[in-house]
Protein backbone atom coordinates (compact mmCIF):
# COMPACT_ATOMS: atom_id res chain seq x y z
CA UNK A 1 0.00 0.00 0.00
CA UNK A 2 1.46 3.36 -0.97
CA UNK A 3 1.77 5.97 1.70
CA UNK A 4 -0.46 8.95 0.93
CA UNK A 5 0.79 10.96 3.91
CA UNK A 6 -2.17 10.09 6.09
CA UNK A 7 -2.46 12.29 9.13
CA UNK A 8 -2.40 9.31 11.50
CA UNK A 9 1.06 8.15 10.46
CA UNK A 10 4.02 10.32 11.51
CA UNK A 11 7.75 10.14 10.91
CA UNK A 12 10.74 11.81 12.52
CA UNK A 13 14.03 12.87 10.97
CA UNK A 14 17.06 12.83 13.26
CA UNK A 15 20.67 13.83 12.97
CA UNK A 16 23.16 12.27 15.37
CA UNK A 17 22.24 14.87 17.98
CA UNK A 18 18.81 16.35 17.32
CA UNK A 19 15.34 15.88 15.95
CA UNK A 20 15.20 17.70 12.61
CA UNK A 21 11.45 17.35 12.01
CA UNK A 22 8.38 15.33 12.88
CA UNK A 23 5.34 15.04 10.64
CA UNK A 24 4.54 13.38 7.34
CA UNK A 25 7.13 11.28 5.56
CA UNK A 26 7.67 14.18 3.14
CA UNK A 27 8.24 16.59 6.05
CA UNK A 28 10.84 14.29 7.58
CA UNK A 29 12.49 13.57 4.23
CA UNK A 30 12.77 17.25 3.32
CA UNK A 31 14.26 18.10 6.72
CA UNK A 32 16.79 15.27 6.42
CA UNK A 33 17.63 16.33 2.85
CA UNK A 34 18.20 19.97 3.89
CA UNK A 35 20.32 18.91 6.84
CA UNK A 36 22.50 16.67 4.67
CA UNK A 37 22.91 19.45 2.08
CA UNK A 38 24.32 21.70 4.82
CA UNK A 39 26.23 18.90 6.60
CA UNK A 40 27.39 16.48 3.89
CA UNK A 41 29.69 14.53 6.23
CA UNK A 42 26.93 13.87 8.75
CA UNK A 43 24.07 11.40 8.72
CA UNK A 44 20.33 11.78 8.96
CA UNK A 45 17.87 9.02 9.71
CA UNK A 46 14.10 8.88 9.26
CA UNK A 47 12.11 6.76 11.70
CA UNK A 48 8.48 5.71 11.54
CA UNK A 49 7.14 6.96 14.87
CA UNK A 50 4.70 4.09 15.45
CA UNK A 51 7.40 1.41 15.20
CA UNK A 52 10.72 3.31 15.55
CA UNK A 53 11.93 1.50 12.45
CA UNK A 54 14.18 3.32 9.97
CA UNK A 55 12.72 4.26 6.59
CA UNK A 56 15.01 3.46 3.67
CA UNK A 57 13.97 6.41 1.50
CA UNK A 58 16.41 7.67 -1.13
CA UNK A 59 17.08 11.31 -0.22
CA UNK A 60 18.80 12.26 -3.49
CA UNK A 61 17.38 14.72 -6.02
CA UNK A 62 15.73 18.08 -5.67
CA UNK A 63 13.00 18.80 -3.15
CA UNK A 64 10.14 18.36 -5.64
CA UNK A 65 11.44 14.89 -6.58
CA UNK A 66 11.95 14.04 -2.93
CA UNK A 67 8.35 14.98 -2.12
CA UNK A 68 7.12 12.68 -4.92
CA UNK A 69 9.37 9.86 -3.65
CA UNK A 70 7.97 10.28 -0.14
CA UNK A 71 4.40 10.38 -1.40
CA UNK A 72 4.81 7.11 -3.27
CA UNK A 73 7.14 5.35 -0.83
CA UNK A 74 5.71 1.98 0.16
CA UNK A 75 5.00 1.89 3.87
CA UNK A 76 3.43 -1.27 5.22
CA UNK A 77 0.13 -0.63 7.00
CA UNK A 78 0.45 0.03 10.73
CA UNK A 79 -0.53 -2.82 13.03
CA UNK A 80 -4.22 -2.66 13.82
CA UNK A 81 -6.41 -4.13 16.49
CA UNK A 82 -8.72 -6.05 14.17
CA UNK A 83 -12.07 -6.27 15.93
CA UNK A 84 -13.96 -7.95 13.09
CA UNK A 85 -15.23 -11.50 13.31
CA UNK A 86 -13.47 -12.58 10.13
CA UNK A 87 -11.01 -15.42 10.50
CA UNK A 88 -7.51 -15.74 9.17
CA UNK A 89 -5.21 -18.70 9.00
CA UNK A 90 -1.98 -18.95 10.97
CA UNK A 91 0.32 -21.93 11.20
CA UNK A 92 1.13 -22.84 14.79
CA UNK A 93 3.52 -25.62 15.74
CA UNK A 94 2.74 -27.48 18.94
CA UNK A 95 4.58 -30.09 20.94
CA UNK A 96 3.03 -33.55 21.24
CA UNK A 97 1.86 -32.88 24.81
CA UNK A 98 -0.04 -29.80 23.62
CA UNK A 99 -1.70 -31.74 20.80
CA UNK A 100 -2.64 -34.49 23.25
CA UNK A 101 -4.19 -31.98 25.67
CA UNK A 102 -6.12 -30.25 22.87
CA UNK A 103 -7.52 -33.60 21.73
CA UNK A 104 -9.10 -34.10 25.18
CA UNK A 105 -11.08 -30.85 25.01
CA UNK A 106 -14.79 -30.81 24.17
CA UNK A 107 -14.37 -28.04 21.58
CA UNK A 108 -12.35 -27.96 18.40
CA UNK A 109 -8.65 -27.10 18.79
CA UNK A 110 -9.26 -23.75 17.05
CA UNK A 111 -12.06 -22.83 19.45
CA UNK A 112 -9.95 -23.80 22.47
CA UNK A 113 -6.98 -21.76 21.18
CA UNK A 114 -9.20 -18.72 20.54
CA UNK A 115 -10.63 -18.96 24.06
CA UNK A 116 -7.15 -19.23 25.64
CA UNK A 117 -5.92 -16.25 23.63
CA UNK A 118 -8.97 -14.14 24.53
CA UNK A 119 -8.53 -15.02 28.19
CA UNK A 120 -4.86 -13.99 28.06
CA UNK A 121 -5.69 -10.75 26.21
CA UNK A 122 -8.10 -9.73 28.97
CA UNK A 123 -5.86 -10.74 31.86
CA UNK A 124 -4.74 -7.52 33.63
CA UNK A 125 -1.26 -8.89 34.36
CA UNK A 126 -0.83 -9.94 30.73
CA UNK A 127 -1.93 -6.48 29.58
CA UNK A 128 0.72 -4.88 31.79
CA UNK A 129 3.38 -7.26 30.48
CA UNK A 130 2.33 -6.47 26.90
CA UNK A 131 2.62 -2.70 27.51
CA UNK A 132 6.04 -3.13 29.12
CA UNK A 133 7.32 -5.36 26.32
CA UNK A 134 5.93 -3.07 23.59
CA UNK A 135 7.55 0.08 24.99
CA UNK A 136 10.81 -1.70 25.74
CA UNK A 137 10.89 -2.75 22.08
CA UNK A 138 10.10 0.75 20.77
CA UNK A 139 12.69 2.37 23.04
CA UNK A 140 15.29 -0.25 22.16
CA UNK A 141 14.73 0.23 18.40
CA UNK A 142 15.05 3.98 18.74
CA UNK A 143 18.19 3.77 20.86
CA UNK A 144 19.74 1.10 18.65
CA UNK A 145 19.20 3.26 15.55
CA UNK A 146 20.51 6.52 16.99
CA UNK A 147 22.24 6.09 20.34
CA UNK A 148 24.47 3.03 20.01
CA UNK A 149 27.67 5.08 20.10
CA UNK A 150 26.62 7.31 23.00
CA UNK A 151 28.02 6.96 26.52
CA UNK A 152 26.38 4.38 28.78
CA UNK A 153 24.34 2.92 25.89
CA UNK A 154 24.75 -0.70 27.00
CA UNK A 155 24.01 0.15 30.64
CA UNK A 156 20.92 2.08 29.51
CA UNK A 157 19.67 -0.95 27.58
CA UNK A 158 20.26 -3.23 30.58
CA UNK A 159 18.28 -0.82 32.77
CA UNK A 160 15.53 -0.62 30.14
CA UNK A 161 15.02 -4.39 30.05
CA UNK A 162 15.31 -4.62 33.84
CA UNK A 163 12.49 -2.04 34.10
CA UNK A 164 14.86 0.16 36.13
CA UNK A 165 13.55 3.68 35.47
CA UNK A 166 16.10 5.53 37.61
CA UNK A 167 18.98 3.55 36.15
CA UNK A 168 17.77 4.24 32.62
CA UNK A 169 17.39 7.98 33.26
CA UNK A 170 20.85 8.14 34.86
CA UNK A 171 22.42 6.38 31.87
CA UNK A 172 20.88 8.68 29.26
CA UNK A 173 21.55 11.87 31.22
CA UNK A 174 24.60 12.78 29.10
CA UNK A 175 22.94 12.07 25.75
CA UNK A 176 21.97 14.92 23.40
CA UNK A 177 18.77 16.49 24.68
CA UNK A 178 16.51 15.53 21.74
CA UNK A 179 17.65 11.90 21.78
CA UNK A 180 17.31 11.58 25.55
CA UNK A 181 13.88 13.25 25.47
CA UNK A 182 12.57 10.88 22.80
CA UNK A 183 13.99 7.84 24.62
CA UNK A 184 12.28 9.02 27.82
CA UNK A 185 8.97 9.65 26.05
CA UNK A 186 9.04 6.20 24.43
CA UNK A 187 9.83 4.47 27.71
CA UNK A 188 7.43 6.43 29.94
CA UNK A 189 4.41 4.10 29.48
CA UNK A 190 6.50 1.11 30.51
CA UNK A 191 7.53 2.74 33.81
CA UNK A 192 3.89 3.55 34.51
CA UNK A 193 2.78 0.01 33.68
CA UNK A 194 5.61 -1.60 35.66
CA UNK A 195 4.71 0.40 38.77
CA UNK A 196 1.09 -0.87 38.84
Amino acid sequence: MANKNTSSETFSAFSDAQCLAQGSLADAALAAHRYLDQNPRQRALILRDSTCEPMDLDLSGDEALLERKAEHFRVSPPPTDNKTDSTTSLEIKLLPRHVEWLSTQARSPSAVMRKLIDRARHDPQQQIEDIVRHHQTLTYRFCQALCGDLPNYEDAMRALFASDENGFKDCIGDWPRDLASRAQALSKPLWQAASR
